[in-house]
């Protein structure tokens, strides 16, 4: 087997889409956009608004560059525009120009552009052509209907569009105020005349279209007629979807009627099948239906299948449930038919662990008002003379060893200050009594602060001597990647990052550990900033064991001082290089021996030893 053969051992679409809408912050759309690839996915739906046209032309410009970048096909949905597609969006087309806006038939304008204006046809144009400068590869015509009432403020779903100037001159007549059969014929003309406008115009960009009809063959809003859609010249791909839902319908039989139709008149017209699912507004109990509606799509024929949308929707409130997480996580797998990991290429298996740790800083940014109090009572203890204690087992405890092992040399903390109790041999995890032994030869005791790091916040080891330092009068912090662990709930202060599961089932040294680290080094290095271990952000406590620390700690002081490079000179080797000496007595403007006087006294920071010299 070739290392860049994309093997899979479970049947799957050929293609794989998702919508993706309300980020325009170009790297983190840039990590969604591997995130997806890693998943399996082979394309994304982005939404450009009018606002996006407005104020985002060129970042969305860059949006569609990551995409194309993560090995995605890019469509672009008219996301809302002029309230003519689907999407929550707002039109500020309709605000500029109400007389272009539709009539309803009792008389009534209402906001929602004319399919029949040829100002907003060549609005919707200009949009087009915005998006195909972008990059996109296929313009994804979604929904287009007249209006539907309720989404303009009405709540008599018996009205209907369109009676304007615009549609009466295409009409020939003044438009009746019944929906008679003439004038529904007229409706799905316009709406047809419209798609078959803006389609060839997009092939004459050079561009490629997608046309996606409401579930609906009847009604204000449906088509009757899909072969005439179907055949319309420049139709690359013809979709629905049937959202079963909205539809009060059940969801296998309801989306296999539709995907067979789909099939069907895609066939006839030699145009490509896309259907949609929606992973929005379901719950953990609707993963069935869900299924179900996979399966009749597959069953029908359909290989292109997309959902609505990225993470399920789980950051719109408005769309999201509680169970958004599982629900993304059963939609992906349904549809991907992803490959075990063994069978990955070397490539997608790098992307895989990529998108999983870019979920890491996340977990930990979310135990952040936790990690923060964990560090001012840490602080508390440090400052009246404790020590900061790592305690843990394997990975964990490793973690523990070498951050504890760079405080002095970075911040310049006493020997001792910081320290880690940990074991590295995997049978000494189990060992409650040796975790008790340890904590109690290392004097532990009520002024200091004990760290325990365990990813499962199970570990014998660490559980066990946890509560020998607490039982000792110790402050208690627990950093654990488990809700509602042991650790946790012995703890004065538990930082729980919830990173899920690994990549690797049960690799805690993956994210588990990288949110650990992540941790461990807030902890320490906020607490030496709190405990005034740094000045103007410079690490002026480094510990010189070569010529680059040396030289580093000459330049920190240069730059914290602001003094002539000899006056540095001077200075530090009248402080026998002690680089905070040297700098609080060239900024307090005391000789060597005052100004280590006046560190001691300050309890080493330097800015503390300022501002008692003022």
């Amino acid at each position: 087997m070739r290392e860049d053969e994309d093997v899979t051992l479970q049947p799957r679409a050929s293609s794989v889409g998702c919508s993706y809408f309300g980020v325009r912050v170009v790297r983190h759309v840039r990590r969604d956009m591997a995130d997806l690839a890693a998943r399996g996915y082979t394309g994304v739906l982005h939404t450009f608004s009018e606002n996006d046209l407005a104020y985002y032309r060129e970042t969305f410009g860059e949006i569609v560059a990551a995409s194309h970048e993560a090995g995605l096909t890019v469509q672009v949905s008219p996301w809302g525009l002029g309230r003519t597609f689907g999407g929550e969006a707002e039109s500020r087309w309709v605000a500029f120009h109400p007389e272009e806006c539709q009539v309803l038939d009792d008389g009534r304008r209402v906001a929602a552009a004319c399919l029949n204006s040829p100002a907003y046809r060549a609005f919707c144009a200009g949009w087009a052509g915005a998006a195909i400068d972008a990059g996109v590869d296929y313009i994804f015509w979604d929904e287009p209907a007249w209006v539907v009432p309720r989404h303009v403020g009405v709540d008599d779903a018996s009205r209907w569009t369109c009676r304007c100037a615009h549609c009466r001159e295409r009409f020939g007549a003044d438009i009746p105020r019944e929906l008679t059969p003439e004038v529904r014929v007229f409706r799905e003309a316009s709406v047809l005349g419209f798609l078959r406008e803006a389609v060839a115009d997009v092939v004459e960009r050079g561009g490629k279209n997608t046309i996606c009809l409401l579930p609906s063959t009847e009604g204000a809003q449906g088509i009757s007629d899909w072969d005439a859609v179907a055949a319309l010249p420049g139709l690359s791909v013809f979709a629905t979807d049937p959202y079963w839902k909205h539809w009060g319908e059940p969801a296998g039989a309801f989306v296999n009627r539709f995907a067979r139709l789909l099939s069907e008149t895609c066939g006839r017209h030699g145009v490509g099948a896309q259907l949609w699912v929606p992973s929005f507004g379901l719950t953990q109990g609707e993963i069935p239906d869900l299924e179900d509606a996979i399966r009749g799509a597959r069953d029908a024929g359909i290989e292109d299948l997309w959902t609505w949308g990225y993470e399920a929707c789980g950051h719109m409130s408005a769309l999201a449930t509680p169970d958004a997480p599982r629900v993304w996580a059963a939609v992906t797998e349904a549809l991907t038919g992803a490959a075990p990991l063994e069978a990955r290429t070397t490539r997608s298996l790098v992307g895989l662990v990529n998108a999983a740790d870019d979920t890491v800083a996340d977990a930990v940014a979310a135990a952040g008002d936790s990690l923060a109090e964990a560090i001012d009572a840490i602080v508390e203890r440090l400052g009246r003379g404790g020590r900061l204690v790592y305690l843990g087992a394997g990975t964990s405890g490793r973690i523990a060893e070498v951050d504890a092992s760079e405080c002095s040399p970075t911040f310049g903390t006493p020997p001792g200050q910081v320290i880690a109790i940990a074991v590295d041999e995997f049978d000494a995890e189990d060992d409650a009594e040796l975790g008790r032994r340890l904590v109690r030869e290392a004097g532990v005791g009520r002024d200091d602060a004990v760290v325990a790091i365990s990813a499962s916040g199970s570990t014998p080891f660490t559980v066990a001597g946890f509560d020998e330092a607490r039982g000792r009068g110790a402050l208690g912090v627990a950093v654990v990647c488990a809700p509602r662990s042991a650790l946790e709930a012995a703890a004065d202060h538990a930082v729980v990052a919830d990173v899920g599961p690994e990549i690797v089932s049960g690799s805690t040294r993956m994210k588990a550990g990288t949110a650990q680290k992540m941790i461990v080094n807030a902890i320490s290095t906020v607490s030496m900033i709190r405990l005034g271990r740094t000045y103007a952000g410079l690490m002026v406590g480094v510990v010189q064991h070569n010529a680059k620390l040396r030289e580093r700690a000459r330049r920190n002081v240069v730059l914290a001082s602001g003094a002539p490079e000899d006056a540095v000179d001077a200075a530090l080797a009248a402080s026998g290089g002690d680089a905070r000496v040297a700098l609080v007595a060239l900024l307090a403007g005391v000789d060597a021996e005052d100004a280590r006087r006046r560190l001691e006294g300050a309890g080493g920071s330097v800015g503390h030893a300022l501002g008692s010299a003022r």
